[in-house]
C-alpha cells in the first residue's frame, strides 16, 4: 500500500521514506495535494522498461512496411501491461 506522507513530515523522515519506497511507492503531499512519488529503484527501472516496451511496440505497429501478424492491439499492450 502506498504511504501519503506531508512534505514537511518527509523532510525529518527521509532515510526511513527512501528504505520504504523500496517496497512501497511513497506519495508525498504539498498542502494536501500530491507533489512527488518516491519509486523504489527496482520499480522505478521496471517501469522504464516497461515504457521502452511499449514505445518498440508502438514503433512497430507505426511502421508501414509492418507485417500484420506484427501489429498488436492497443487493447493487448494494455493488458499486458496491467493498465486495463
Amino acid at each position: 500500500m502506498n504511504q501519503l506522507i506531508p512534505i514537511t513530515e518527509a523532510k525529518a523522515r527521509l532515510n526511513e521514506l527512501v528504505r520504504d519506497a523500496e517496497t512501497a511507492d511513497v506519495l508525498l503531499l504539498r498542502h494536501g495535494r500530491p507533489a512527488a512519488v518516491l519509486v523504489g529503484m527496482e520499480r522505478y527501472e521496471a517501469l522504464l522498461e516497461e515504457l521502452e516496451d511499449l514505445a518498440d511496440r508502438l514503433s512497430v505497429y507505426e511502421s508501414s512496411g509492418a507485417e500484420p501478424d506484427l501489429r498488436i492491439g492497443i487493447e493487448k499492450v494494455k493488458a499486458e501491461l496491467g493498465l486495463a
